[in-house]
This record gives structure tokens, sequence and C-alpha cells, in this order.
């Protein structure tokens, strides 16, 4: 019996004992600070900071004030931060942590035009007190927001900029790539002169394409070659395919390069001629090689009829210009004068008797067979200015080989004159030839006027009694 209450008692003792310790509650509930509202949800797209993903998302509602892309396009350009409900308080004892430091994270910084943009917005120090944000470009012709994304929509470079509440800003800078796809040439046909150029004016599609390096080749360097800046020299006669590439389309344009006229040159065989006479004129154009070498042939003046290719007639006296022009307006003039040689040695005889006339002696009569010799030696001269023949013969054999009776003659020479009135005060200037024109033992003059290939005038008088 005294065993069993011993027993009894130490289990009561033990009893005792446990009930004077603290009494500790076993839970499998987080701590309070440890709340599972403050954990970010996967689906969250407002987020600024992996450390700090704002406030919880329901999955069965689009984000609001979202700063970051996601498949479901934002409703606006700004971003939330911490201070949001569910989440610890960042104030430090000394006031709200501001943010010191934006940073844009993108996977890929050089892009295809339409490309749209997923960037991540972090702004540093993770306890900054309040983490919103908004995006910007600085040139929406490259970067702007479409639909709610941010989308690459023209070729070139632009940043991409994230400005926290307080103004700090971080920015990244986005190079949009526009290929090409197609590309022309503004002139398809060319036609240029050996020795000028031309710059040659590709067209790219589209017109914001990012690839604008050029190339040239030309099929024939010989015609022509193109340099780097786009510029076409034409070196040579002949045709050749010039080819434009850029980036990787090709164009091409035909190139025909001619050969100018530099002169034209009119030359006639003779620039004085007698009335009833024929000339000739001739056209060159230089240089040989030249492409065009048409040319036109104009008139003016009546003296003159073109009588053919080449030649024309002396219809009466006077001038008429004969002017060439070439294809490419290069012009070449000569002047022709017609002298009519019958009314010049008509004027040489009525001089003559009136200088007699003035010395009181009788007038001049003419005499065919006279004035036949008086032109035979007018042209005589032109191949030997002398009294004597181009045979040597004394002048004098012409009035016997011409019929011309005669007990007395005599005969004046001249040349360069060019007028009857001009050559008659010559030889009345000159003592042997006055005493001819005066002699008062002559009754009859034959007068003849000659013309050589250069336009000069020789004069003859032949007198007898």
């Amino acid at each position: 019996m005294k065993r069993f209450l011993s027993i009894i008692l130490s289990i009561l003792l033990a009893i005792s004992l446990a009930a004077c310790e603290p009494a500790v509650e076993l839970s499998t509930s987080p701590p309070p600070d440890a709340s599972t509202d403050n954990y970010p949800d996967p689906t969250q797209t407002g987020s600024s900071d992996p450390e700090d993903s704002g406030d919880p998302v329901n999955p069965s509602q689009p984000p609001a004030n979202s700063g970051a892309v996601s498949p479901t396009p934002p409703s606006s350009n700004s971003g939330s931060g911490a201070g949001l409900s569910g989440q610890q308080s960042t104030d430090s004892p000394s006031g709200p942590v501001a943010a010191e430091r934006v940073v844009i994270e993108l996977e890929n910084t050089v892009v295809v035009k339409g490309t749209i943009l997923d960037p991540n917005v972090v702004i540093f120090p993770a306890d900054a007190a309040n983490k919103s944000f908004t995006l910007s470009s600085n040139d929406e012709n490259v970067l702007r927001q479409r639909y709610g994304y941010w989308t690459a929509v023209g070729g070139g470079a632009a940043d991409l900029i994230a400005t926290a509440s307080n103004g700090v800003t971080g920015r990244i800078t986005v190079t949009v790539i526009v290929y090409v796809e197609s590309v022309s040439l503004r002139d398809k046909e060319i036609v240029i002169d050996r020795g000028d150029s031309m710059v040659l004016t590709p067209i790219i599609s589209p017109a914001d394409a990012t690839e604008t390096l050029t190339q040239y080749t030309s099929s024939n360097e010989e015609v022509a070659t193109v340099s780097a800046d786009g510029t076409l020299h034409a070196t040579g006669a002949g045709t050749a395919t010039i080819q434009c590439t850029v980036g990787g389309k090709t164009a091409s344009c035909t190139v025909t390069v001619g050969v100018p006229v530099s002169a034209i040159n009119l030359t006639v065989n003779r620039r004085t001629l007698g009335l009833g006479d024929r000339g000739t004129y001739t056209v060159e154009i230089s240089p040989e090689d030249a492409t065009d070498k048409a040319f036109s042939i104009e008139l003016n003046g009546h003296a003159i009829a073109l009588t053919g290719e080449g030649t024309f007639s002396c219809d009466a006296s006077g001038e008429a210009t004969i002017t060439a022009t070439s294809a490419n307006g290069l012009t070449a003039t000569q002047t022709i004068t017609v002298i009519n040689l019958v009314a010049y040695a008509d004027e040489v005889f009525r001089l003559t008797n009136a200088e007699r006339a003035k010395a009181g002696l009788e007038a001049l009569s003419g005499a065919p067979a006279l004035t036949v010799t008086a032109v035979v030696r007018a042209n005589e001269i032109i191949r030997s200015f002398s009294h004597d023949r181009p045979d040597g013969r004394s002048c004098f054999t012409a009035f016997d080989e011409n019929y011309v009776s005669y007990s007395t003659a005599g005969e004046n020479i001249a040349m360069g004159q060019r007028t009857p009135t001009e050559v008659v005060s010559g030889w009345m200037n000159s003592p042997g030839h006055r005493e001819n024109i005066l002699n008062g033992e002559f009754g009859h003059l034959g007068v003849g006027v000659a013309l050589d290939s250069n336009g000069r005038l020789y004069w003859s008088q032949s007198f007898t009694d």
C-alpha cells in the first residue's frame, strides 16, 4: 500500500512542474511580418524592381499604371513602385528614400522596323520610397508608343527615356534598321557628250531605309565611269550600262556618249567674184570622230544663189552671206562679194573721158577688138604684172592677135585698187599713166578688169589712135 501511494505522488509532482513552464504555440502560418500579401504575383507588369514588385495583381484584371510592356497593352505610360498596399514601409528614420538611378533593360538595342520592344525599368536604390516612372522617346519617328506598345516605327536611332517621379532619368539608345525593298535610277536613258559629267540619282524605297551605301559599276569604262558619289563621267564615244546597288537591290540605266562638234569651218573658193561666175564652198566639222556631223546652210542676200551641194552662182552685183550651222549650234560665216566687171570697165571708160574733158581733149571712143585686147591683158597681168606678156613677148602682140589696127598704141595697167574711181585717180597721179590718158593722138580706148582667186582686181587700158 505504501509503494502504491509513492507512485501516485510522483506522478502528481511531474504534472505540477510542467504547469510552471511558458506555453509554446505550434503553427504552420508565417509570421505577421511575412504576410503572403507582400510577395509579387508572377503576372505583375508594373514592377520597377525585382526586389519590390508593387501591388499584387488580380490575374483576371489588366494592370494599371504599368511602366513595363506586357502582352496586354498598358493603359498609360507610367509605372508603380513601393509604398503600395501590403508592402512594408521603406521610410528611413530621416525620411523617405529618393530614387537615385533609373536603368532601362532591353534584350536587343538593334532591331528591325516593326519590332515591339519589351523594356524593363529598374529604379535604384531598391528601398526607394516612390518607384513610379514614365517612358518617352526623343524621336517618335523612330520609336513611338502604338496601341500601348513601344514600337520601332522608322529607321535611325532614338533614345527611350525613363523618368522617375523625382525627375531622375535613365535612357537607352535603340537603333532601328529598315531594309531596302527596291532601288531605281531617276534617269533610265542618258545621252551625254564626251567630256561631260552628271550626278546619278538613285531612288530608294522605302524612303527611311537605313542602308544607303550605294555602289556603281560600268559595263564599259572606256565609255563611262561612275565615282563613289554617283558622278557619271563620259570618257569616250559608245554605249555602256551603269548598275547601281543599294542594300542588295540593283537598278541600271543605259548611257550613250557622243562626241560633240567642237568647231565648224566654212570656206569658199573665192570671196570676190565677177557677175556670172560660179563659186564653191566646203564645210568641215571638227573633230573628225564627231558623232553628229550634220549641218545646215543659210543664204542671206541676192547676189548669189545656191545651185547644189557646195556650189553657187553669182547672179547680181553686191554682197551675200553664207552661214553654216552645226547640229549643236556652232556657226561659220563667209561673205561673198559679186562685182560686175563689165560695169566697172564702163565706169573706168567714163572717168577717163571725164579727165580728158577737163584737159580740153576729145573723148575716146570704144572699139570691140580693143576691149577684147584689154580684157586679155587684164587676165595676163594676174600671172605676170608687167607690160610683157607671161610668155615674155611685148604687150602689143596682144593687139596684133586680136586684129587691132593702129599706128600709135599705149597701155596702162594697175592692180589692187578696189573701185574704178580709185584706179583712175591712181593713174592720174602717175606721170606715165597720166600721159597716156591725156594723149591727144589717141582716139580709141579698151578697158579690161579681172579678178584673181584672192579677190584682187587687175585693171588694164589699151589705147590706139
